[in-house]
């Protein structure tokens, strides 16, 4: 059995604390994570297509800067190698 591991591609953190990572199992398996503040506190993984994950994250990350901003981000901290 081989050992299975997530490859972190790309984070936010919005003001308003939800945590969003995109996130690589194999090239043809990735996912979106959404950790959700209070008062939702709940967590929600999605798998998809590598290019519909881009996607959907790139459109989570845009909403959560209109709204609130973003409290971190990875494209400033990881020298390229996020998303």
């Amino acid at each position: 059995m081989s050992n299975l591991e997530w490859d972190a591609k790309a984070f936010y953190e919005a003001n308003e604390g939800d945590r969003v990572g995109l996130l690589a199992l194999d090239e043809g398996h990735w996912a979106v994570c959404w950790a959700y503040a209070d008062p939702h506190c709940g967590m929600q993984m999605i798998s998809f297509a590598p290019e519909e994950a881009q996607h959907v994250f790139g459109t989570s990350r845009r909403g959560a800067e209109e709204r609130a901003g973003l409290r971190y981000d990875s494209r400033q901290e990881w020298q390229g190698s996020s998303l």
